[in-house]
């Protein structure tokens, strides 16, 4: 059957307008976070002086349902409730743990222009933006707090920065750990945190994305600033793998490996944290490419995380007293 162009043009305009209308409904409606249902993790009966408000990274590798994940497939809440578990556990020792679930964006996404991608991280940054809301009035209680997150998490935190520092008050934010995503000094300048060069320094940011030599992560962008997590400075400088308090690497078989001084990192001229290629890269999940250790970027540091959240909640501490 021949096609009429004019008319498969009209449709798919008429499809496309249609999309966008409907999203745009979606980011004006965002998730219920009165409900447990909309939370990864919700630290019920607090017991620390500290929280962290985690932001999860992509768990959604698909199109099958769109370009915005469904927020009640089992599969896709397994997914994201399994990296948080991962992740934000490095928190748990000094933390509350609040993680919102949210209609992320797919993967796909990754590849796309950021104009076409535009309604699809609203509907995403909006409701992590209700979610942040609803902790600071009903779970937050005043304590101090840590603002982590990770990859596409890490970028809908930049744009809420952007748009919403207020929300931020700096006499409770301990640090920001935003990694797997590239924040340039201009993004430093909008919103008003500056990179943390210290290990005890507070208010500040930290971000690193994890590369191998010749990696090209699509999250390590130009101008990328970076944190060697080795001694939590932006020193251009190798440091030793002796520096390294241990990795948690779930690997491709499902065991978790626990590898004391697992890699010695420098940041590189991109802005990278360069790693030499790990002894046990052929257990590691690669998908994303040759030298990109992207979903990594918690567990192969795993130790320094822990310790350094330890440090931070204590200088803020201290001060308090």
């Amino acid at each position: 059957m021949k096609i009429n162009k004019r008319w498969f043009v009209i449709g798919l305009f008429i499809f496309i307008a249609l999309d966008i209308a409907t999203l745009a409904g979606a980011a004006d409606n965002p998730l219920d976070y009165s409900k447990y249902s909309s939370w990864s993790f919700v630290t019920k009966n607090p017991q620390m002086a500290f929280d962290v408000f985690f932001v999860h990274p992509t768990t959604y590798g698909t199109t099958e349902f769109g370009l915005n994940a469904p927020i009640d497939n089992k599969d896709i809440i397994k997914e994201t409730d399994d990296t948080v578990l991962s992740q934000a556990s490095v928190f748990e020792e000094k933390c509350n743990i609040y993680a919102p679930r949210y209609r992320q964006m797919s993967i796909a996404a990754l590849s796309m222009d950021e104009k076409k991608i535009a309604p699809y991280l609203a509907v995403a940054e909006n409701d992590v933006l209700a979610a942040f809301k609803y902790y600071l009035k009903h779970y937050n209680k005043g304590r101090p707090y840590i603002l982590a997150a990770h990859s596409q998490g890490s970028k809908i935190a930049l744009c809420i920065l952007k748009k919403h520092r207020d929300l931020m008050r700096d006499d409770q934010l301990v640090a920001a750990y935003l990694l797997g995503w590239t924040f340039t000094d201009e993004d430093l300048k909008q919103i008003k945190l500056p990179l943390a060069v210290k290990p005890e320094q507070l208010g500040a940011l930290i971000t690193w994305n994890t590369i191998g030599k010749g990696g090209k992560s699509p999250t390590l962008l130009p101008g990328a600033n970076c944190v060697n997590p080795l001694t939590w400075t932006n020193t251009t400088k190798e440091q030793p793998a002796s520096l390294n308090l241990g990795a948690v690497i779930e690997l491709t078989d499902g065991t978790i490996a626990k590898i004391k001084h697992f890699t010695s990192a420098r940041i590189n001229e991109a802005g990278g944290l360069e790693i030499p290629a790990p002894s046990i890269e052929n257990k590691l999940d690669m998908r994303m490419g040759k030298a990109i250790y992207h979903r990594y970027d918690y567990a192969f540091f795993y130790g320094n995380l822990v310790e350094n959240v330890g440090v931070r909640c204590k200088v803020w501490a201290d001060k308090k007293q």
